[in-house]
């Protein structure tokens, strides 16, 4: 009996180390492709000098970065030759009805916070970038409330501005809730509702959609597409192709304390192709944890020294 265990055991692992190899192939032949346009994720920016000064109180070390390194990373996305584009662009290359710029990124925030006009609008409109935020449209959700202490929700004037000034506005959901929780007929209020209020405020179309919490399976990818999105962000890291699916793009977070160096790092396939690992275990995890448990586990991680495994920066 022991000699069969053991001979189990041994396939189970000879089974999870070829699937380790091919996986690491796979990611390093879609990260090493010429064609590669990363996404860089943001939530929050917050004033660096009001942090300082003990004016705002914050603690959190992914879902905020500092005005002052934003302005950095813009300024070095300019100096070395990045054309940001929209996920418009993006769409539009992987059918074949417009070229890529060279060195193309994407820049994008989650949720719609009021930081996102007042640090990063202006660092973006300095450097002439494009960018798209994913914004939640109901101001009392719970998501806003949690952050109140150092940010508040875009007013519809705000949101109005920027998207007159070329920044896209898509959804990011309704009321930021866990979609995988809701059924259908909820989920596709989140998706349809969010549209039509963002359509009424800008008066320009929404086709896209950053699910909130990385809360997506097979039914909230059909219902998006049921309710007319065109592409979809999830939870998934690295970059994308023209062969991405369009339904399962993917970004790179940039965390709190990411030096230049990082940042730089962040860019680079090597990184990239263990961010894209990073994912794989996290999908595992989805489907054992729902995206609640995954969300405080991924929380606890990210305040501690491994924030380095799930972003881009060193241990320091």
């Amino acid at each position: 009996m022991l000699v069969y265990c053991a001979l189990a055991a041994m396939v189970v692992l000879a089974g999870f180390i070829v699937f380790f190899i091919v996986y690491v192939l796979y990611a390093a032949f879609q990260e090493y492709r010429p064609d590669r346009v990363p996404a860089l994720l943001y939530h929050q920016i917050i004033s660096k000098e009001k942090v300082d000064s003990g004016e705002l109180v914050n603690h959190e070390r992914v879902y905020v970065a500092y005005d002052s390194s934003f302005a950095e990373q813009m300024g070095y996305l300019h100096r070395h030759g990045y054309t940001t584009i929209t996920v418009d662009d993006l769409v539009a290359f992987q059918e074949g009805r417009r070229p890529l710029p060279s060195r193309p990124i994407i820049v994008t925030f989650d949720d719609g916070f009021m930081s996102n006009y007042l640090y990063a609008f202006p660092i973006l409109k300095r450097y002439a970038m494009k960018a798209t935020i994913f914004v939640t449209p109901d101001r009392e959700s719970q998501n806003f409330k949690k952050y109140a202490h150092i940010d508040a929700p875009l007013s519809p004037e705000q949101t109005r501005e920027m998207s007159e000034h070329g920044i896209s506005i898509e959804s990011h959901g309704m009321t930021h809730r866990y979609l995988t929780e809701l059924s259908p007929d909820v989920t596709r209020w989140e998706l349809t509702e969010s549209k039509k209020v963002l359509e009424s405020t800008t008066e320009k179309p929404v086709r896209f959609l950053a699910v909130p919490s990385g809360a997506y399976n097979r039914l909230v990818r059909r219902l998006a597409k049921e309710c007319g999105y065109e592409a979809v962000f999830c939870m998934l890291k690295g970059t994308n192709n023209k062969g991405s699916d369009r339904y399962a793009l993917r970004r790179l977070v940039v965390a709190r304390d990411v030096t230049l160096s990082d940042f730089h790092n962040l860019l680079s396939p090597a990184t990239a192709v263990r961010l894209r690992l990073m994912s794989c275990i996290q999908n595992m995890l989805l489907q054992v944890l729902g995206p609640g448990g995954l969300d405080k586990l991924r929380n606890s991680l990210y305040r501690s020294p491994l924030v380095w495994v799930f972003s881009s920066g060193k241990m320091r």
